[in-house]
């Protein structure tokens, strides 16, 4: 980003957030060693209820040590917090906006380092990790109401054994760092500020997103089992000449029959009795795998099987298998778990000039956009 976006952003996030939420943002874990650098650095020590304020640059150390006790059930605890009127703060080479906080983890002897920040500067520096920083403006705008949506439904959820709402990876959201925005990026934010989706009840729900659906989005109950009001599977013709091509791989028929029992006993409360697997025909887009241990018939959700095979055998959850040659052949489109927007059919849509809530109404068909909070 150039210097004068830099400064236009810094000037809008630090002028514009009295109304906006902030968000505790889990950057790093089992950290054994932290060190923070910033101008004129206030910190806190919560576990000695002190404070200092230093003057110019201060580099502070933080030594994660044992002997901190669980409180109240909890397995981490607040031990410092760290920020500077200037509202930027260096860890490593990067530097963040807002505060950050180290917890103690309580059953090690590590610490992990939480990035308390404005959820708008939050939305945009994760939008060039999520998404593409210099993509169609209205892509990304649709892409930062859905991890708004997102990350607003886990502030409001709160946790009860967590000090912080999310964390910064594939489990939930991957975000940036303030070098990350770009002009694009703030602009997605500014324009859809404080903008969420909301279901047909006006319940507020995760609004969950990724890669590429291969041509069909699923439901949440699809892929993780539990229902979330308002989903929708679309189909999206968007995403197929954009982006990773249809796959294919192997796995060894000894391991599917060991992954296929992992699957029957951790979600199903089954195992296989016969090690003679036959799999039924199928399609790409079905959710559920059909296959015979013997005689004996079992259905699975391909999105199950997909958690414990990995990702790099299987991409996504839309797949098919056949036996050949000894081994398990699989075929399969798309790259992710295929719920809710489709970022590259986004991407596509917005290269047709669809604005950003036409393209949310596409793969969010029952859900409509609410302003949560105003500037």
């Amino acid at each position: 980003m150039r210097t004068g976006s830099l400064l236009f952003f810094y000037l809008f996030f630090s002028s514009a957030q009295a109304a906006v939420p902030s968000v505790k943002v889990l950057i790093a874990k089992s950290l054994n060693h932290v060190q923070v650098e910033g101008m004129d650095l206030r910190k806190t020590i919560h576990t000695q209820k002190t404070s200092q304020q230093y003057s110019g640059k201060k580099l502070i150390s933080f030594k994660c040590r044992p002997g901190h006790k669980r409180v109240l059930g909890k397995q981490s605890l607040l031990v410092a917090s760290l920020s500077s009127p200037t509202g930027l703060i260096s860890w490593g080479k990067n530097k963040y906006q807002g505060e950050l906080q180290l917890l103690a983890d309580t059953s090690s002897n590590s610490c992990d380092l939480v990035n308390s920040i404005p959820l708008e500067a939050y939305i945009t520096t994760l939008l060039a990790k999520e998404m593409n920083g210099t993509w169609p403006v209205e892509a990304l705008k649709a892409q930062a109401v859905a991890a708004r949506t997102y990350a607003f439904e886990r502030l409001k959820r709160g946790s009860s054994d967590k000090l912080y709402h999310l964390e910064s990876s594939e489990k939930d959201q991957v975000s940036g760092t303030f070098f990350d925005a770009t002009e694009k990026t703030v602009m997605a934010s500014r324009e859809t500020e404080g903008e969420i989706l909301v279901g047909p009840t006006g319940k507020i729900s995760p609004a969950f997103f990724h890669s590429k659906c291969g041509g069909k989005t699923l439901r949440p109950d699809q892929v993780w089992g539990g229902v979330e009001e308002g989903y929708r599977s679309v189909n999206c013709t968007f995403c197929q000449k954009t982006g990773m091509k249809d796959w294919n791989g192997k796995i060894q028929n000894k391991k599917l029959i060991s992954m296929v029992d992992q699957v029957l006993k951790k979600y199903y409360s089954d195992q296989i009795a016969d090690s003679d697997l036959k799999i039924m025909p199928d399609s790409v887009h079905n959710s559920e795998l059909r296959l015979y241990a013997g005689d004996r018939l079992h259905i699975i959700k391909k999105s199950y099987l997909r958690n414990l095979v990995g990702r790099e055998v299987l991409p996504s959850n839309n797949f098919v298998m056949s036996m050949r040659d000894k081994h398990i052949h699989v075929e399969g489109q798309g790259y992710g778990h295929g719920v809710g927007l489709c970022q590259l059919g986004a991407l596509e849509l917005a290269k047709r000039g669809y604005d950003y809530r036409q393209i949310l109404s596409f793969y969010f068909p029952r859900h409509k956009i609410k302003t949560a909070y105003a500037p």
